[in-house]
């Protein structure tokens, strides 16, 4: 194609270089996009200070996974196989299967052989390096899984696609449905989208919980519908939520938060036959303390591990903003470029000094 773009290097070490590379062709079978928005997630700040969380996960590496863009090279079987033309705006998912080793040839049961994300696996010096949506340009790969982006959107409210995929793939594996009562722990991005998506489920009552720090993510939570919000600073978050429930209690508890404490209190926010708890937040492997496992075993609990998205959560998720626009606008959040990644790396780690974000995306101005 010709031509140079930029891109945001994560070095590993609490820095970054923004370097420029050639704008690639498409691979065999694959595409080029201009990514227009991508995301920025706690992921992102993991991969800033080189601590490693997926499989084969490369450092340095230009991360970016809350993909969205304009296709500006397709190859003919491209077109043939995802149904798109140059010139569509996509959302990429950022798992790619091989579709040859035993797991995909299987039916993709298991993890796939050679698996890769983009954003996260393959660095700099592979093939040349543009491989996240930190970079101006991506490379698609042939199994790239991508979705054509509904009408009415930017592309920046249009990264909430990915997050949302992940929550409506949490809300489907904890079985939310008519009639439940969920309480989602921590209102970052991605819990905001987990209470969205328990609505879109049918849930019956969402709570969501934070600090007096989340000031204008309990105010989001409100706006995206939640029936009421919870500050744990300043309230008896179980006392409360009995209040809240008539004394029902939670069917369902979705943690998202990054500290330990909050591992006792869904527990303890569970009603007392048969509650569901999802546990979503990364504790960076920190024991948890003062784990009453009577309380599982006395309510019947059922323990949920939920880690990322599948191929149907996303379609949903594009689905549910073309007819919900207005979840993606409430969350649309701050801006930043490829001059300003550190101010959203410091809103990421809530060190931006008077200022907080409900979502943060990197928007490349080509």
């Amino acid at each position: 194609m010709g031509g140079q773009a930029r891109a945001a290097v994560f070095l590993g070490n609490g820095t970054y270089e923004v370097r420029e590379f050639p704008i690639p062709d498409p691979p065999v079978g694959g595409a080029v996009l201009q990514v227009e928005a991508v995301g920025m997630c706690g992921s992102d700040v993991m991969q800033f200070h080189g601590q490693s969380h997926v499989p084969g996960e490369a450092s340095p590496v230009i991360p970016g996974h809350e993909i969205v863009g304009r296709l500006t090279a397709v190859t003919p079987e491209a077109a043939a196989n995802w149904g798109v033309a140059e010139g569509d705006r996509v959302c990429v998912d950022e798992i790619v299967k091989c579709g040859r080793c035993a797991s995909c040839l299987a039916g993709g049961t298991g993890l796939c052989a050679n698996l890769q994300l983009y954003g996260y696996t393959m660095g700099p010096d592979h093939e040349g390096g543009l491989w996240g949506g930190y970079g101006e340009y991506l490379r698609l790969l042939p199994n790239t899984h991508v979705m054509k982006a509904p009408e009415g959107l930017t592309p920046a409210e249009l990264t909430v696609f990915e997050p949302l995929a992940n929550a409506l793939n949490w809300v489907t594996s904890v079985r939310v449905g008519p009639g439940d009562v969920v309480v989602v722990q921590g209102p970052g991005h991605q819990g905001l989208l987990c209470a969205s998506a328990a609505l879109a489920c049918g849930a019956s009552q969402v709570i969501v919980t934070g600090t007096g720090a989340d000031a204008l993510r309990l105010k989001t939570a409100t706006a995206l519908g939640a029936h009421a919000v919870v500050d744990a600073e300043a309230e008896d978050v179980v006392a409360r939520v009995g209040e809240l429930t008539g004394g029902r209690m939670a069917s369902v508890v979705m943690d998202l938060t990054p500290v330990t404490a909050t591992v006792r209190t869904a527990l303890e926010l569970t009603g007392n036959s048969g509650a569901r708890i999802a546990f979503a937040g990364l504790k960076h492997f920190t024991p948890v303390d003062g784990l009453l496992t009577d309380l599982i075993t006395l309510k019947n609990i059922t323990i949920q591990g939920c880690a990322g998205s599948t191929p149907g959560s996303m379609e949903q998720a594009v689905r549910l903003l073309a007819g919900r626009p207005d979840i993606a606008r409430t969350m649309a959040g701050t801006h930043v470029t490829l001059d300003t990644v550190e101010h959203g790396i410091a809103l990421l780690e809530r060190r931006a000094e008077g200022e907080d974000a409900v979502h943060v995306s990197l928007v490349h101005q080509h």
